[in-house]
């Protein structure tokens, strides 16, 4: 079925906002009390309540006082929360990295607990003002209700207690570092996975394709695979995105390109266009890229003068070693087989290794140039790769072009004569894994 850009976009940021989940359980909740007060005074329940007086309330006083006392406690918690919440993100922002902040509003235990103590006030309140004087001159108790009500409020009290642990914990650096660091190995883990099971030996040659512009202007976040390869399955066509995911593109901008010339196809177009999805923030789900600039981000981050934290930055730097051999498992050129049997119809031009290379070390190696510890690391983390690498000719290549640009940085702002002899021995580290463009490498750092 095909959805326009508009609604498809704001599915995705009503699904992304923290009041989403909240909103979805007070509709529930408000469901359940519906349900509650028009099963509550059936004969099957009141035998229940017979069997069950002891916790039942037999006073419309009592009733009255507890549903108060749980509704206004749950508002206190629930205040208190979003407080917390709010800190929880400014912090975040300033101490790690604002491209952190969506992940941590859309985390769905926060959202959850936020959303069952809305829930359990509307409740609260469904079940006070239903006890009411009946023409006998006794009064409707909704006494099941009000237990249920009772059980939510002491749920809502361990929730409390697990949303302090959570809250605390996320803003934690090594938690959010882990995270980060786990989804993005499992984001490159699931395009091996996928690349393996359906392996390509020849891509097309793209540059005879022909060129489609955009139509629209911002950051080129993905596309609606299944939706875009019906239409090309349809169409009996085959496109190739030869921008990276997180560019930013411009209207009049060729960022695809077609088998066919459907140039003069204006509909096509702009189905075809309507498949693409652009917004600001930026989801590890979206792109494994996305979490290694967060991670690269927040190395940036503790180097400032502010938090001056190396121990994060390196630790941050040998994830990102980690999650680099990781991708050297996966081809330049991604593509996929939804649609189709043959051969795929959609091609994306991946993150080359080498991109990756530049856009996640160049902050951190202008931001932490002067400091040897550092740097010294950031060597570490190269000679790790190439441990790896050294048999691909295109990443050891990459690998040394960078290496070059690090020992220029190094001998412009280390002098100290025992750092500069560290820096040495990891030199050597790296030339005994590949001698000739090692041995140029550590020539080029002592004969400055």
């Amino acid at each position: 079925m095909f959805v326009p850009r508009k609604v498809a976009d704001s599915y995705r940021e009503m699904i992304n906002s923290i009041g989403f989940y909240p909103s979805m359980l007070s509709v529930g909740f408000l469901v359940f009390a519906i349900i509650t007060m028009s099963v509550e005074y059936l004969a099957p329940v009141e035998q229940l309540k017979s069997f069950i007086s002891v916790v039942l309330v037999d006073s419309a006083e009592n009733a009255r006082t507890i549903l108060s006392t749980l509704a206004g406690s749950i508002i206190s918690l629930t205040v208190f929360s979003f407080s917390m919440v709010m800190v929880v993100l400014n912090s975040a922002s300033a101490s790690l990295s604002p491209r952190v902040v969506p992940g941590l509003i859309t985390r769905k235990s926060h959202q959850m607990v936020l959303g069952f103590y809305l829930g359990s006030i509307i409740y609260s309140i469904i079940m006070l003002i239903n006890i009411n004087k009946l023409d006998g001159g006794s009064t409707a108790i909704p006494s099941i209700g009000v237990l249920f009500a009772l059980i939510f409020g002491l749920i809502s009290l361990g929730l409390f207690v697990f949303f302090i642990h959570s809250i605390s914990r996320a803003i934690q650096v090594d938690n959010v570092l882990n995270g980060l660091f786990s989804q993005t190995k499992n984001e490159i883990k699931t395009i091996i996975q996928r690349q393996q099971e359906n392996p390509v030996e020849d891509f097309p040659d793209f540059s005879k394709w022909h060129s489609v512009s955009s139509k629209t202007e911002g950051y080129y976040k993905g596309v609606h695979t299944d939706k875009l390869c019906a239409i090309l399955a349809e169409q009996d066509i085959k496109v190739y995105i030869s921008v990276n995911q997180g560019y930013f593109t411009v209207k009049g901008y060729p960022f695809l390109k077609c088998n066919k010339d459907i140039a003069n196809d204006e509909e096509l177009i702009n189905k075809i266009l309507d498949c693409f999805i652009f917004y600001i923030e930026e989801y590890i789900s979206d792109h494994y890229r996305y979490g290694l600039t967060q991670i690269s981000e927040i190395a940036v981050k503790a180097m400032s003068p502010g938090i001056n934290d190396p121990g994060t930055a390196v630790k941050s730097i040998d994830m990102l070693s980690i999650l680099l051999i990781q991708r050297l498992s996966i081809n330049d050129i991604n593509y996929s087989f939804k649609h189709s049997d043959n051969a795929p119809l959609l091609y994306l031009h991946e993150t080359s290794f080498d991109e990756l290379l530049h856009d996640n070390f160049t902050p951190l190696r202008n931001y932490a140039k002067g400091d040897a510890y550092v740097m010294t690391n950031v060597l570490e983390a190269f000679k790790n790769i190439l441990f790896v690498a050294h048999k691909d000719t295109d990443a050891r290549n990459s690998l040394f072009n960078y290496l070059n640009a690090i020992v220029d940085d190094i001998n412009e702002h280390v002098t100290n004569e025992y750092d500069r002899r560290e820096v040495t021995n990891m030199l050597n580290s790296i030339a005994r894994i590949s001698q000739e463009q090692g041995e140029k490498l550590v020539a080029r750092f002592e004969h400055h």
